[in-house]
């Protein structure tokens, strides 16, 4: 997989997309370098996987997800350190990973300059990705709304993640009329189950709610039960029954 990620031009100037792309893999590159300068692996803290679909449907939920990572790190600043993977995927074939990062900007200004692209699903690239790290996840998010891949292949990959204690949180963009996502929740929600981790709802126009889900999934990576009890409590519904499950999963390793 392609481990280059995009990210917002530090100037501001309005550019080519090709031109903000080379942009953004160079700075990332040298974010790289910084970190292998200062002795290579981010100290010991929680470690996030966010994946994102950015297949055409999900244009209005990007935008609610670039606010709520954000605001996520303002909301778990006092609960602990979380480092942050983000993963995505669009149109036909692409899909790519950034560095792991603890500085809120640069996971910003990634956020700020992803756009979604018509193409199929692939899900089944970002578990394998995360099945893959070196040092294992605290825990993946996957945002996203329909399912094309093989379930029997995404089924056998969350029962492997659920093997090695990496459990899988899917916030599922769900429209009444999408006969894509009713199709897709039984699946999704099984993949939940299976990993140890939890399944929950959202509509594209929530960004509150994708905003607590995100920050009490980021406490729980970084404090484990205490982390969840210390950030501001959820006033959504769903973010509400995400940390009631959460208080009842098994605390990440070392928290």
């Amino acid at each position: 997989m392609d481990n280059k990620l995009i990210t917002r031009n530090e100037t501001g100037a309005v550019k080519s997309l090709d031109e903000r792309w080379a942009l953004m893999n160079a700075a990332m590159k040298r974010l790289g370098l910084a970190n292998r300068k200062h002795g290579g692996a981010l100290p010991s803290k929680g470690r996030l996987i966010v994946a994102l679909d950015l297949t055409s449907s999900r244009a209005e939920s990007l935008r609610q997800a670039q606010k709520a990572t954000t605001q996520m790190f303002d909301a778990i600043e006092a609960v602990g350190a979380v480092a942050v993977k983000l993963v995505y995927y669009r149109g036909d074939h692409e899909c790519k990973a950034g560095a792991w990062h603890d500085d809120a900007e640069a996971i910003t200004g990634a956020m700020l300059s992803l756009c979604c692209k018509a193409g199929n699903t692939q899900i089944a690239r970002v578990l394998k990705l995360a099945l893959a790290e070196k040092e294992k996840p605290s825990g993946v998010v996957f945002i996203g709304d329909h399912c094309e891949d093989n379930p029997e292949e995404l089924l056998n990959l969350a029962a492997t993640l659920g093997k090695r204690s990496i459990p899988l949180f899917v916030f599922h963009e769900v429209v009444d009329h999408d006969s894509r996502a009713l199709d897709a929740r039984p699946v999704f929600e099984r993949m939940a189950k299976l990993s140890g981790g939890v399944y929950s709802e959202f509509r594209p126009d929530s960004g509150a709610v994708m905003r607590e889900l995100l920050s009490t999934v980021a406490a729980f990576s970084a404090a484990g039960h205490e982390g969840v009890k210390q950030v501001a409590q959820p006033v959504t519904a769903p973010a509400r029954q995400l940390q009631s499950s959460l208080l009842m999963l098994p605390a990440p390793k070392g928290k």
